[in-house]
This record gives C-alpha cells, sequence and structure tokens, in this order.
C-alpha cells in the first residue's frame, strides 16, 4: 500500500474532521491544499447557496459534536490571501506539512482563529517545534511558489473538485464521511 493523499482547504470544516479521522487512526497522509476545482470544472461554494449554507451551518455543528470536537466559527469567515497556504508549503518542507494543516484547522475551526493573521500562523507553527518565518520572508519564496505550482498539478492530476478528498491506492474517497470507508479497509 501507497502512502495516501490528503486534499485539505483551511475554509472547510470537513477537511478539519477528515484529517482528524486520519491522525486517529494512526495515518499520516501526504497533505496537499486544495486550490480549486480542476481548470474548467465549477465550484460550488457553499456559502453562495443560501440554502446550502443553511443547512452547512446545521450540520457542521453536529459533525464535529459527534467527533467530540470543539467548534468555533472563524471571524472573518471566509479567508483573506495565500499567507496561510504558503506557512503549509514552508511547514511540509520542515516535514511537518500533515501536521501543520491539521494544527491549523483547529485553530480555525475548533478556536475561530483567523488564519491570515501572521501571529495566529507563528503560533501554531510553533506548538509544533517550528520557527515560522516573517509574512514577508513566507511571500517572497520562490521554493514555496514552486510548491504551490505543485499542489496544483495535483489537484489536475487526481480531478479533486471538493475537500476533503482521499486518493489510496488508486481509489478516491471525497467527503469525511467517506474516509470512514477507506479506513475499513486498512483496519480489515
Amino acid at each position: 500500500m501507497s502512502q495516501p493523499i490528503v486534499f485539505f482547504a483551511f475554509r472547510s470544516p470537513y477537511s478539519r474532521l477528515g484529517l482528524h479521522k486520519l491522525k486517529r487512526a494512526g495515518i499520516e497522509a501526504i497533505a496537499i491544499p486544495f486550490t480549486g476545482p480542476p481548470d474548467g470544472a465549477p465550484f460550488f461554494n457553499p456559502t453562495d447557496s443560501k440554502p446550502k449554507l443553511e443547512y452547512y451551518l446545521e450540520d457542521i455543528p453536529r459533525m464535529t459534536e459527534r467527533m467530540g470536537l470543539p467548534l468555533a466559527f472563524p471571524d472573518p469567515f471566509e479567508i483573506r490571501g495565500d499567507l496561510p497556504l504558503r506557512a503549509f508549503h514552508w511547514a511540509d518542507q520542515q516535514g511537518r506539512g500533515f501536521d501543520f494543516a491539521l494544527a491549523a484547522s483547529e485553530a480555525r475551526w475548533g478556536l475561530g482563529k483567523d488564519l491570515a493573521s501572521p501571529d495566529v500562523l507563528a503560533v501554531v507553527a510553533s506548538e509544533l517545534g517550528l520557527d515560522l518565518p516573517g509574512a514577508e520572508e513566507l511571500a517572497c519564496d520562490k521554493r514555496l511558489d514552486a510548491e504551490m505550482a505543485t499542489a496544483r498539478q495535483a489537484v489536475q492530476q487526481h480531478g479533486v473538485f471538493g475537500v476533503p478528498f482521499l486518493v489510496a491506492d488508486g481509489a478516491k474517497y471525497w467527503g469525511q464521511d467517506r474516509f470512514d470507508i477507506y479506513l475499513e479497509t486498512v483496519s480489515g
């Protein structure tokens, strides 16, 4: 069995739940940020549809509670800028990408923190034993530009249209609830 790949987005509380499921099962997947669907494919943002948003706001608390996790809706609700992605890629270069993705998702959806804040990201990194460079240094790092381009290519290659999305041994699992099916295959 090859190491699974998990596509996540800091803006998705369901990504947080999927990352937790993998971590609880002792599976540290290769984490890749979702930057939108493959070129030419539409993306249906849940906050653009009033009925979908209402459902989202009903479902997120119950799914989070089922996993025994705290929930604090972030303020602002939308993530601004690419600093969180750059911080993730920097942490990934340090060998801590999955842990950073989970910790930053926890800061956002468990504590309601704004991941666009360099101070919040620095605390997330520090809790993992990492000394995150400043926002300006991250913004100018050409290696991070290359990592972001590679992540985008992976989205294209795997046809990722939403998150969380898991790819394991050629099989695809979309949605944190489908991760349970994958976990059944590796535990049985």
